[in-house]
This record gives C-alpha cells, sequence and structure tokens, in this order.
C-alpha cells in the first residue's frame, strides 16, 4: 500500500516555522539560489572532468563542489536573514504574534528554522555530485563528510548571527556589517577549518578534517561548541530586542559564555588544543560576549531581580551580573576581559615551558585587540550613555578605531618612525601600529597598554557603578512608596 503523502504542513508544526517556510521558498532569492547552484555545479563539473587528467580530476570536482557550496551556505543563505525582524517590526506584525501567545525565543527560532530548513535542502542537493565525485578516486571520505556537516554548522551559526542583528534599528548593523563582514568571517571560519587548525595534517587541505588524530577530534568538537555558542548567543540577541523588557534573556547568554571561558581557563595549561586554535576560541566566546554585554540597552524592570532576590545575598549579588542593563552588562563585559587574558596568557605561561614562542610582541597585539573592546564601552560610557543607538553607535566608534589604526600604521612605516604614536596612547590600538617601528623594550609598551586599558575599565566600571547604584536607590524609594501608599 503506497504511504499518503502530506498535502500541506502538519498542525504540530509551530506556525511561525510553517509561515517562514512557505514565503522563504516562494521568495525568488531561493529559487534563483537552488537553480542557479545546480546548474553552476553541474557546468563546472562537466568542464574540470573534461579539461583535466584522471590523476587530479577528482581533487578539481572537490574544489567546486564546496567552492560553490560555501558561497551558498555561508554567505548567501545567512544573508537573507538580515531583514528577518526588521520586516516584522516595520510591518507592525510583532504585536500581532505576541497576541498569539508566542515568545520572542519562538518567533527569533521560527525564523531561523526556516532559513537553515532550506540550507539543508541545498545540501542534500550537492550529494549526488560527491557521489559522482567518488568515483573519480583519492576521495577522502570522512574529510569531504566532515567538512560537509561542518560547513552547514557554520552556516546555522552565520544565520543566526544575521537574525539576532536584524533586530536593531540601526540600519548600519542589520544591513552594512553583515553585507561587509560576512564574507570576511566566511572565510576565516573556513580556512580555520580546512587548513590544519585541527590538526589533521596531510597532503591536501581536506586531510586536517580526516580525525586520525586525537587533536583534530578534539579542534572539531571545540569548534562545534564555539560557533554553537556563537549562534545561541545571537538568537538571544535577537529576541531581546523584540521581548518586553520584564524577560531577562541575557542572563542564559551570559551564563553560558562565563561557562565557556571557565572551560577553557581550567583547560589552558593542559594545552589540549593547538595555540592558534585556543586563542581563537577565546576571541570567539569573549569578542560577541563582550560587545553584547556592553551595549545593553534594556532600562531596569524590578521583576527581573524577583528570581535573583530569591536565592538571598548571593542571588542579589549575582544579579549585578546578569539582568540586562547597561551597568550589569559593563561590569560582565570586565570581567570576561580579565578571563580571557588569563586563558590566553596562561596557556602561554605553560607553553613556555615546551618551546613556545609567546613573547612580547603577541602580549601587545592580545592586549591591543581585546582592549580595543574597551575604548568604544568607555566613549559611550562619558559620551554616549542615553544613545539610543547603542550597537550601532559602539559597531561605528570600533570600525573606525581600527581604519585609524591602519592609517597610522602606514604612516610610522612611511616615516620610518613611532615616536608621533606617542600622543595616541589614550588607544590600545596606537600600540599595535607602534610595534614594528618602537626602537625601545616591548615590555615598555605591554606595561603601557596594561595601564591604558586599566584606565579604560576604571572609566567604564565608575561610571557603572554610579548608574547602578542610582537605579536601585530609586527602585527603593518606588516600592517604599508602593508599600506606604497600601
Amino acid at each position: 500500500m503506497t504511504p499518503e503523502i502530506p498535502a500541506d504542513f502538519s498542525d504540530r508544526m509551530p506556525p511561525v516555522l510553517v509561515k517562514e517556510l512557505r514565503q522563504g521558498m516562494r521568495q525568488k532569492t531561493f529559487i534563483i539560489l537552488f537553480v542557479g547552484l545546480q546548474v553552476f555545479l553541474a557546468v563546472m563539473l562537466l568542464s574540470a572532468t573534461s579539461g583535466s587528467n584522471s590523476n587530479n580530476a577528482g581533487d578539481i570536482i572537490s574544489s567546486v563542489i564546496f567552492t560553490f557550496f560555501a558561497i551558498a551556505m555561508l554567505v548567501v543563505q545567512p544573508l537573507r536573514g538580515i531583514n528577518a525582524l526588521a520586516g516584522e517590526i516595520k510591518d507592525n506584525t510583532i504585536e500581532m504574534m505576541v497576541l498569539t501567545r508566542l515568545s520572542a525565543w519562538r518567533i527569533v527560532l521560527g525564523k531561523w528554522i526556516s532559513i537553515i530548513s532550506q540550507s539543508a535542502l541545498l545540501m542534500v542537493t550537492i550529494i549526488p555530485y560527491l557521489i559522482l565525485r567518488y568515483f573519480f578516486g583519492g576521495m577522502n571520505l570522512v574529510a569531504e563528510v566532515m567538512l560537509l556537516i561542518l560547513m552547514f554548522a557554520t552556516s546555522m551559526a552565520l544565520t543566526a548571527v544575521t537574525i539576532g542583528l536584524s533586530g536593531s534599528s540601526s540600519v548600519i548593523v542589520r544591513g552594512l556589517l553583515p553585507i561587509l563582514g560576512l564574507p570576511i568571517a566566511s572565510y576565516s571560519l573556513l580556512m580555520m577549518m580546512v587548513m590544519g587548525r585541527f590538526g589533521g595534517g596531510g597532503r591536501s587541505p581536506f586531510d586536517a578534517l580526516a580525525l586520525a588524530t586525537p587533536e583534530s577530534r578534539i579542534g572539531v568538537v571545540v569548534y562545534l561548541l564555539a560557533i554553537a555558542y556563537l549562534g545561541g548567543s545571537m538568537l538571544s540577541l535577537g529576541a531581546s530586542a523584540i521581548a518586553p523588557p520584564a524577560e531577562n534573556h541575557a542572563f542564559l547568554r551570559r551564563t553560558f559564555a562565563l561557562l565557556l571561558l571557565l572551560a577553557v581557563l581550567i583547560s589552558a595549561p593542559f594545552g589540549l588544543i593547538d595555540e592558534g586554535l585556543h586563542v581563537a576560541l577565546v576571541y570567539l566566546v569573549a569578542v560577541p560576549a563582550m560587545i553584547i554585554a556592553f551595549v545593553e540597552s534594556s532600562p531596569y524592570v524590578a521583576a527581573v531581580r524577583e528570581p535573583f532576590a530569591r536565592f538571598g545575598p548571593p542571588g542579589k549579588l549575582a544579579s549585578h551580573l546578569f539582568i540586562p542593563t547597561w551597568p550589569s552588562g559593563a561590569f560582565f563585559g570586565i570581567l570576561v576581559f580579565f578571563l580571557s587574558l588569563g586563558a590566553i596568557f596562561l596557556y602561554g605561561w605553560r607553553n613556555n615551558f615546551v618551546g613556545s614562542n609567546f613573547d612580547d610582541d603577541d602580549a601587545v597585539v592580545i592586549l591591543s585587540t581585546l582592549g580595543s573592546l574597551l575604548f568604544p564601552a568607555a566613549w559611550q560610557a562619558v559620551f554616549f550613555k542615553r544613545d539610543g543607538q547603542r550597537l550601532g553607535t559602539y559597531i561605528l566608534l570600533l570600525v573606525g578605531s581600527w581604519i585609524a589604526c591602519g592609517v597610522l600604521t602606514g604612516l610610522s612605516q612611511s616615516m620610518d618612525s613611532s615616536a608621533f604614536l606617542m600622543l595616541f596612547v589614550w588607544h590600545p590600538l596606537s600600540y599595535l601600529a607602534m610595534l614594528d617601528e618602537f626602537r625601545g623594550d616591548e615590555s615598555m609598551l605591554v606595561a603601557g597598554l596594561g595601564f591604558t586599558n586599566l584606565l579604560l575599565i576604571g572609566l567604564i566600571f565608575f561610571r557603572a557603578v554610579r548608574d547602578h547604584g542610582k537605579t536601585l536607590r530609586d527602585d527603593q524609594e518606588n516600592q517604599a512608596g508602593i508599600a506606604s501608599a497600601a
């Protein structure tokens, strides 16, 4: 008996997911991408097959398949999420969704699952091409299947990034930033996957993913955990953008970041993974955690502290780090900064006993790059505390800082001197610019950079303490007024 094929989606499926799937699969973007990918792969595979000898045909076919698949999965598909939440906010349909008792998380997850379901469909369609490639011989089956899985997992994380940013009211954040940054991020993550960072080695980049060594297996697991955290954090950011202030979406986001950083810190003395992957993992966890924490802009609502107050003084102390307000985010961002430095320098300290090249140059690079995340936060704390576009302003300041660093580095090299850069020592990235042309002891750069970072931290911390104290005093006065009226 032939099983009956359902004519429509099941009623058990979430309504937002059904809505997004119907709309997404009818969009011209997906149709063009789907058909275009098949046409390009078919034409290129025929060309590669006819224009190559039997020794390298398989490698050419693999390169063609994964190149076009990477463009579709790591660039085009994630970019389809840049208007996911902004479109609902602009059309005033978020309120209608809330009336259906859908939580902010379910709305965001529905949009995310819709796009990755379409990405999964694209992944399934390239399997016949991989089967064709198998008959040309020389195929590392485990490595190429693992690369396919990792690319799909990376696409899931990058899609979460664009959907999370799409809730911002800033056009720069939700539009320009993904369009310019996504290709760079995709390329960097792809190179991390295939260029030996997982300890695979071998005659081709695919061999790095063959899971032939314990280091490669650990590296793959660590990478999957890191991008899962990244994706979850960005989806949480998107949920925060459309949720009412009384919902605390910062708690889980910050808890996972803290647990991951503590795990990396504890594992640092054991050297379980490659040094480059260890540093990349710290940055992958710390950078989004610090940026999101520093740009928190939710107003204080007494209800968000009630779950913490049930645990007495320890709970009230934890609330200073885990409620979704700017002062709390500032405290958490500072904590993440120090934990990140501890995880990196503890690994370097351990490796100094086994022949590591970790030196003052590395210390300057790490302190400068992590310190660059403090400068926009300090600038906002002093000059733009009540700015409604905190994320957009932060990103502009951060990007402007890196552009200025490039200009200063070019001037320093053209003048063959870094003396004039002393005028910019108040910015951590100026030390990165003067690194190549500095004539003195580089430990002086490390000391000066440490002082600059501490100064920025002091500005952020004391401004956050003042704002946090004022908020708590206002809350106590309101509670006293309510009690007296009752």
